[in-house]
């Protein structure tokens, strides 16, 4: 089966794949053609026979959902937004830009004159480089509509000039940064029509459900813990939503087919799910629906018989597990500073800004020096060592009593009454002082600057022997 896949910069991508594959066979195909290994964050949309935009269900054979129609034309789309300093590969943030960007000019995401300026002036950046009078392009009108005067013009232009020479990633990075603080960023919107024939703007985001009229003027907000049922008949979704006073209401949306129905049900509950819970329940995972055929078989022949299954919600991980899962398998695949290169041959760490990375990358770059370039990947694998392995952020700082295990920080081992690795009761938390992601790095500087003048660095030597350092880690992570 042949495959279009449309990515956000509307590059369209061919993949082949078996005739009788799922959604997730085209998906990591796609991603490993572009390097992207945050794939969670990632789905296939396609267009349904009534114009509805659907999520193609990874779980679930292609041919099923797609009417056996050759080539199967999908996008490629980011379906959960997530924080840019959450995001590690540069590349998966490329992407996030490049849908950001579409939202921007379908109107999705509007701003004050403040943000207009200043994400004018980082798009014309990201897309034309360096201020040049005659190719200078703004985009400050479709920003918050309305047409800008020769003062917002001129303050445009000086914060272009201000951004000369810096690179695209720091641009694009600053610009999700802008965007992420926007309050539809990671909204997904659905049409529909309330009990009296009004058609509304449904919008599904991290916070909660927010209703709005055609022109997006908000009429209702409903956060997650206000709702407690969602269910879906035919082509209608009921929200039963506790109000102020403790008594419910149920409230009705119609929209234009049962696919389109169904869409917006997997969409509250698959971004429920992903933002607000620490992991995906079985009750979500495994919810599935048969054909007739199916019914039939599950009767007569076996009841957990896989004949006409088709699963309602395709969500895998939670935002915690995804940006785990990710920081992991980067980890085991030899990427052990998270860094990825951009055209021009730069190293950059997507886990901090590109901009204060591009500065420290001057002090921490010995040029040819092959011997400190390794170093710098041992002393990177210290400091992921020493993160603590449940949050992932805070350094590790207390070791557990009696077993003696060393895996968290104080605020994640006061959670627990058993060990994570020997699942001993914890009798008390013991303080410990490790060495500081700081001090390492400070460690880093000073050989560089002995390297550069010829000093010999006995400690660092000793940092880089091939029997303390990877024994080290391997004690931390696989305990």
């Amino acid at each position: 089966m042949l495959c279009h896949v449309t990515r956000p910069d509307s590059v369209v991508m061919e993949v082949e794949v078996d005739a009788k594959a799922n959604g997730e066979d085209c998906l990591n195909k796609v991603c490993r053609k572009l390097g992207i290994i945050e794939v969670d964050y990632f789905g296939l949309q396609f267009t349904g026979s009534k114009g509805e935009n659907l999520w193609l269900n990874l779980r679930n054979r292609i041919c099923q959902q797609m009417d056996n129609v050759t080539p199967c034309r999908l996008r490629l789309r980011v379906k959960f937004f997530v924080e840019p300093h959450l995001i590690l590969q540069e590349q998966t943030r490329h992407l996030f830009f490049m849908h950001v960007k579409e939202d921007l000019h379908n109107g999705h995401l509007r701003m004050g004159p403040d943000q207009a300026v200043e994400l004018s002036a980082l798009l014309a950046q990201a897309e034309f480089g360096d201020y040049n009078q005659n190719t200078a392009q703004y985009w400050y009108s479709e920003l918050c509509g309305e047409e800008p005067g020769q003062d917002t013009i001129d303050s445009i232009v000086t914060r272009h000039k201000s951004l000369e020479e810096l690179s695209q990633a720091s641009v694009e990075y600053q610009a999700l940064q802008l965007i992420s603080s926007l309050e539809h960023y990671g909204v997904e919107w659905h049409w529909a029509r309330d009990a009296n024939g009004q058609r509304l703007a449904i919008g599904v985001g991290p916070e909660g459900i927010a209703i709005c009229k055609e022109d997006f003027t908000l009429e209702n907000r409903i956060s997650y813990p206000l709702i407690q049922i969602a269910t879906q008949s035919g082509k209608s979704v009921y929200l039963t939503v506790t109000k102020d006073t403790s008594d419910s209401m149920v409230l009705l949306f119609k929209l234009i087919s049962n696919r389109a129905a169904s869409g917006l049900y997997r969409a509250i509950t698959e971004t429920h799910a992903f933002y607000r819970c620490d992991t995906v329940t079985n009750a979500v995972m495994m919810q599935y629906s048969r054909d007739f055929k199916g019914h039939l078989a599950s009767l007569f022949l076996n009841e957990n018989i896989n004949l006409g299954k088709k699963y309602v919600f395709d969500i895998r991980r939670t935002a915690k597990e995804v940006y785990d899962h990710a920081r992991r398998t980067l980890y085991n695949s030899g990427v052990v500073d998270l860094v990825s290169r951009n055209n021009s041959g730069e190293r950059s760490s997507p886990s901090r800004s590109p901009t204060r990375d591009n500065h420290l990358e001057e002090g921490l770059d010995c040029g040819s020096c092959q011997q400190s370039r390794e170093l710098q990947d041992r002393l990177q694998k210290l400091r992921e060592a020493l993160l603590c392995m449940l949050c992932c952020e805070e350094e590790i700082d207390v070791a557990f009593c009696p077993c003696g295990h060393m895996v968290c920080c104080q605020t994640c081992a006061s959670q627990l009454q058993l060990c994570p690795v020997c699942r001993s009761d914890v009798e008390h938390v013991q303080h410990v002082y490790l060495p500081t992601c700081t001090s390492l790095l400070s460690l880093t500087l000073t050989d560089n600057h002995q390297h550069r003048n010829n000093i010999p660095a006995p400690i660092c030597r000793d940092m880089a022997s091939p029997h303390s350092c990877p024994e080290y880690e391997h004690k931390i992570f696989h305990m």
